[in-house]
C-alpha cells in the first residue's frame, strides 16, 4: 500500500470507493484519479479499490485493497480506517451499499451515465435509487445526466465537468501542408459511430482523394469495422492504430487536423456518452471537432464555437460538417483556437478539482483549497 506524505497538512480523512482506478484506462478512472490526486493536497485521501498497480511517484494519496470486491469487503475497510467522509466513485450498488452500511458518516456519489442507467434494468433498482438519492452531494458530469436523473426521480446536487491537462495536450507547431487527417480516439464499440464515418468516407474522397482517417483504440467492434473498410475499398485511407499509450496519445492528436466522433445513443442497452473526455483532449490539442447532439457531448463541444454538432441520426449533416471543415482551413483554425481557450480557462482538471472541493467544503467546513 502506498502511503501519503506524512508531512502534508491534512484536514479530513476521505475514502473514495471504486471498482475502476488508475492505472486502468477509461473515463471513470481518469476522473477519479485526477480529482483524487489534486484533493490530496488538502485531505488525507484513501482510494479503496481492488485494482492493482502502483501510483506515480509523489502522488498525495494511497490505495487500499478491500478483502473482496463487494459491499462487505469495502465496508470492512471503512470500519477499519474510519474516514470522516466517503465518496462513492461511481454509481454501483455494491459501493453505495458499503457507504450506507458505514452509516455513521455522510457519503457523496458521482454518476456518469451508463452506471445509473444500467441499474434501472436490475431487480434492485428501487434500493439502488434510494441509496443514490441519499448521497449528498450527488454529483454528475453533464447537464444531459441531470435531465435523465430527474426523470428517474433522482436529485443531482451539482454538475462537475471532467477536464484534461492543457500542458500534456497542446497544439502542434505549424507544419507543411499535406493531406487532411481525420481522427477518432475511442473504445471500438458500435455507439461511438465509427461506422458512420467510414460510410461517409467514399463521398469525402470524391472531393478530397488524399483524405486520411486514423482510428485509435481497441474494442469488440474492431473486426466488424475492418470488414467495413474492406468492403468499401478504404484500406489506403483508413488506419487502425490500436490502443495508444499515454505517452503516444498527445502526438497522435497533434498529427491530426479534425477530430470526429459521431456518437449515438443506445438507451435500450443503457449505453450513452456521459461526456467524452477525448473531445477535451482534441480541443486542448487545437483540433476542431465534429460530434453529435448525443448524451453529454454538448457540454464538451460548444456548437459553432469549438466544433460542429450534428444530429446522431443524420449522416448527411455529418457529411456537410466534415466537408465544411476539410474545405475551410481558417474555420478549422478558429474552432481549434476556441477549443484550446475553453480548456485553458474552464475545462481542465485543476478547475474540476476546485469545483469538487467546493462541494466537499459544504459538508466539511474548514478545508483549504487544492493547489
Amino acid at each position: 500500500m502506498q502511503e501519503s506524505d506524512p508531512n502534508r497538512t491534512q484536514s479530513a480523512k476521505i475514502a473514495i470507493l471504486t471498482l475502476d482506478f488508475y492505472p486502468q484506462i477509461g473515463g471513470v478512472q481518469s476522473y477519479l484519479f485526477e480529482i483524487a490526486r489534486r484533493l490530496g493536497s488538502a485531505f488525507d485521501i484513501a482510494v479503496v479499490t481492488p485494482q492493482p498497480g502502483e501510483l506515480p511517484p509523489a502522488t498525495p494519496l494511497r490505495k487500499v485493497k478491500p478483502p473482496a470486491p463487494h459491499a462487505l469487503g469495502f465496508w470492512q475497510v471503512l470500519r477499519q480506517k474510519q474516514p470522516d467522509f466517503v465518496i462513492v466513485g461511481h454509481a454501483h450498488p455494491q459501493l453505495l451499499l458499503a457507504a450506507a452500511l458505514y452509516g455513521r458518516k455522510k457519503y457523496a456519489a458521482i454518476t456518469y451515465g451508463n452506471d445509473y442507467l444500467a441499474a434501472q434494468k436490475r431487480w434492485h433498482h428501487a434500493l439502488f435509487n434510494k441509496l443514490l438519492n441519499q448521497a449528498n452531494p450527488l454529483v454528475t458530469i453533464s447537464e444531459a445526466n441531470v435531465r435523465r436523473l430527474l426523470a428517474l426521480n433522482l436529485n443531482p446536487t451539482a454538475v462537475v465537468h471532467p477536464g484534461t491537462d492543457p500542458q500534456r495536450f497542446h497544439p502542434a507547431p505549424p507544419r507543411a501542408t499535406g493531406p487532411v487527417t481525420l481522427l477518432t480516439v475511442a473504445r471500438l464499440v458500435p455507439r461511438k459511430g465509427i461506422d458512420t464515418v467510414l460510410k461517409l468516407m467514399p463521398s469525402l474522397l470524391d472531393r478530397h482523394p488524399r483524405l486520411l482517417y486514423r482510428i485509435v483504440g481497441s474494442g469488440p467492434d474492431r473486426e466488424r469495422l475492418e470488414e467495413l473498410v474492406h468492403s468499401l475499398t478504404l484500406s489506403a485511407h483508413v488506419e487502425f492504430v490500436g490502443r495508444a499509450s499515454s505517452e503516444e496519445l498527445p502526438k497522435i492528436y497533434r498529427n491530426a487536423d479534425i477530430f470526429v466522433m459521431l456518437t449515438r445513443e443506445e438507451q435500450n442497452q443503457t449505453s450513452v456518452e456521459g461526456f467524452g473526455i477525448v473531445y477535451l483532449e482534441a480541443s486542448a490539442s487545437g483540433l476542431p471537432i465534429v460530434a453529435t447532439h448525443a448524451g453529454g457531448v454538448a457540454d464538451a463541444v460548444h456548437d459553432n464555437v469549438t466544433g460542429l454538432l450534428v444530429s446522431p441520426d443524420n449522416p448527411d449533416q455529418a457529411l456537410q460538417a466534415l466537408t465544411r471543415l476539410i474545405d475551410d482551413e481558417a474555420l478549422r483554425h478558429r474552432l481549434g483556437q476556441a477549443g484550446r481557450r475553453l480548456v485553458e480557462d474552464e475545462l481542465n482538471w485543476d478547475k474540476t478539482a476546485v469545483k469538487f472541493q467546493a462541494l466537499l467544503t459544504a459538508v466539511l467546513p474548514g478545508s483549504s483549497s487544492p493547489t
